[in-house]
């Protein structure tokens, strides 16, 4: 059996902590928000083609790509709970 690869489930970046003016990318998908100031001046989602088609060929894939977006989303649930709600 083949071993997963380094890249397992990192597919979509972090998105707990926002990095101004700096591109965050995970192994297929990421973001880019410039600031000016305090106002975001772009935004955008950002995709890496030659990573998908990596990622198509790994026969980790689907797991993979659950494992991915079970981290973003649990990271999305933290990020946008209010510290004062944490026990």
């Amino acid at each position: 059996m083949n071993s997963k690869r380094t890249c397992y489930g990192e597919m979509f970046p972090s998105i707990v902590e926002m990095v101004h003016n700096t591109p965050i990318t995970g192994k297929v998908f990421g973001y880019d928000v410039s600031y000016s100031g305090q106002v975001a001046q772009r935004q955008g989602a950002t995709v890496n083609l030659d990573g998908w088609q990596e990622c198509l060929k790994c026969s980790y894939m689907d797991d993979c790509y659950r494992v991915s977006t079970g981290r973003m989303l649990m990271e999305l649930a933290v990020k946008n709970k209010p510290v004062s709600q944490y026990r």
